[in-house]
């Protein structure tokens, strides 16, 4: 059991309404990477990339009730495990520090609205402070998910490819104290109570996310998982053993603070994938 001092979480937000649009679109059969319906796996042949929006300071404005949002220490190793490994994985790797609501959907329209005939992947990780119903934190404001899910839901040269979302934020103010599971004999073992169940998200709604001076529990798992299994395993078979990892291996330890010590977190998955997908 990896016990984690000076632990801290991903929260602080307001709630704001959801933006969607649904427009048809047509994509022509002959452009770029061939689409085969039939195949196994994704084709992860052509241009790969990694989009990261990393805030680690947030501005003091009215949408933060006039206060500061918390520092996010540690998230700049998150961005360098990113970097590192999906480099070596053929990524090309894009990081935004810091960047304002507008900036972030002006940056995200930029890439997504480029040609990407010969793109195989999308990937875009966010790191950022978290809270209720989809919201993520801009560096002057909050702002909801499907905000940038939306940018790349309707690109031609997207389409019937793997658009892949890892978010590292909180989802809520709840802490989660785990169940015991009895072992052998007289021991025991305690596992987080969202376990079991099958955009990667590090916590279930409305639970927090924890992060410490290293990087933030679900990245470092993630970057661990998949520079181990990249070569045998398929990314939904390596998600699972990122849940394993979080919800096996961390605890918080934070002994001065009783109501925080001992915690549990749990990740989670929604997908719809039509295919595998081996990086």
């Amino acid at each position: 059991m990896e016990n984690m001092d000076e632990t801290s979480s991903d929260i602080k937000g307001f709630n704001l309404n959801p933006s969607n649009t649904s427009n048809p679109i047509f994509v022509p059969e002959d452009e770029g990477l061939k689409f085969d319906k039939d195949a196994l796996y994704y084709n992860m042949s052509g241009e790969k990339y990694l989009i990261i929006l990393n805030h680690h300071t947030f501005k003091k404005t009215r949408y933060f009730k006039n206060q500061q949002p918390s520092t996010r220490n540690g998230t700049d190793n998150d961005v360098k495990s990113l970097k590192t490994l999906f480099g070596n994985l053929g990524f090309e790797v894009i990081v935004f520090r810091d960047l304002e609501y507008e900036e972030i959907i002006k940056n995200l329209k930029a890439i997504a609205t480029k040609d990407h005939s010969r793109t195989s992947c999308m990937c875009v990780t966010i790191l950022s402070h978290g809270d209720k119903g989809g919201e993520v934190h801009a560096a002057d404001r909050p702002y909801l998910l499907t905000d940038v899910f939306t940018i790349f839901e309707k690109q031609p040269g997207l389409v019937n490819k793997p658009k892949l979302f890892f978010v590292q934020a909180c989802r809520g103010a709840s802490v989660d104290a785990g169940n015991t599971v009895a072992l052998d004999g007289e021991a025991s073992f305690t596992v987080p109570t969202h376990a079991d169940f099958l955009v990667l998200r590090s916590s279930v709604e409305d639970y927090l996310s924890y992060r410490d001076a290293n990087g933030s529990w679900m990245i470092q798992a993630l970057c661990h998982v998949v520079q181990k299994h990249y070569e045998d395993l398929d990314l939904l078979h390596m998600i699972t053993l990122v849940n394993r990892h979080v919800a096996y291996e961390r605890t918080t330890y934070t002994p001065s603070n009783r109501a925080m010590n001992n915690k549990k977190q749990m990740p989670e998955t929604r997908f719809t994938l039509t295919k595998l997908l081996k990086f």
